[in-house]
């Protein structure tokens, strides 16, 4: 990697923590999105391996609430990572473009539709079942492509959450997700020597970002806070079809 994109990188993995301190996500789909218009995309992902793993492990030290996001979230965590690990094996044979631009339209279309009315509530009879499907669809999505939120920030939804619960229960389904997806990296060969360094110089902008974040969500009320999450999203969902598009 050049000097230029290292420098580049900073940036966008700094305004990414930004993003993620606020709300709990971000990081994956705005550093990649963002770094795949110069790098190849799995070089992107590589880089964020690192920077996710120590955000997030932060996200849920700071929430203190493990025990609770594990009894709530099991299904969703158990079946995502068994997942998400299974499809980083063909991350490396499929063009992710078709990929990245159907969940980019997905995104769109639910932010906009829960500006306009709130998701439903899933019943409690529903809610582990919903969970593994929600699992399923996220580990498929992550393997093949690092992003794995949609479908996380969907269901969380619908569980009418308080902000901080959120960002909790974010934290922990991310982290879920990013340690079978870094085992599979090197496993595949993806994450090379010098990406793997690449991604460690990238922990610090991130976590300093994630800092900021972390203020500026102290000043949001609960319905400020679910409305920034779905503009962010809709924002996010147009830089996934502009992506694939070109």
């Amino acid at each position: 990697m050049s000097a230029e994109i290292l420098i580049l990188a900073f940036f966008v993995f700094m305004f990414a923590g930004v993003i993620k301190g606020t709300i709990g996500i971000g990081l994956p789909t705005i550093a990649i999105s963002t770094l795949a218009q110069f790098v190849d995309p799995r070089v992107a992902i590589a880089l964020l391996l690192l920077p996710a793993l120590f955000t997030n492990s932060w996200q849920i030290y700071r929430g203190g609430r493990v025990m609770h996001c594990v009894q709530n979230l099991w299904p969703f965590g158990l079946t995502l990572m068994c997942v998400l690990f299974i499809a980083t094996f063909f991350a490396p044979r499929i063009p992710v473009d078709y990929l990245v631009g159907a969940i980019g339209v997905m995104v769109v279309l639910w932010a906009l539709s829960s500006l306009v009315k709130p998701p439903a509530a899933v019943p409690d009879h529903l809610d582990k079942s919903v969970q593994v499907i929600a699992g399923l669809v996220a580990g498929i999505s992550g393997g093949l492509t690092a992003i794995w939120s949609p479908p996380m920030v969907m269901y969380l939804q619908s569980r009418g959450l308080a902000k901080n619960d959120f960002v909790a229960f974010t934290g922990f389904l991310i982290l879920c997700g990013t340690v079978p997806l870094t085992i599979g990296y090197l496993l595949n060969g993806l994450l090379t020597r010098e990406l793997a360094l690449g991604s460690a110089l990238m922990i610090l902008p991130t976590l300093a970002g994630f800092s900021i974040g972390e203020r500026l969500r102290e000043r949001l009320n609960g319905q400020q806070f679910q409305r920034f999450v779905l503009v962010v999203f809709c924002v996010m969902g147009l830089n996934l079809i502009r992506r694939a598009l070109l």
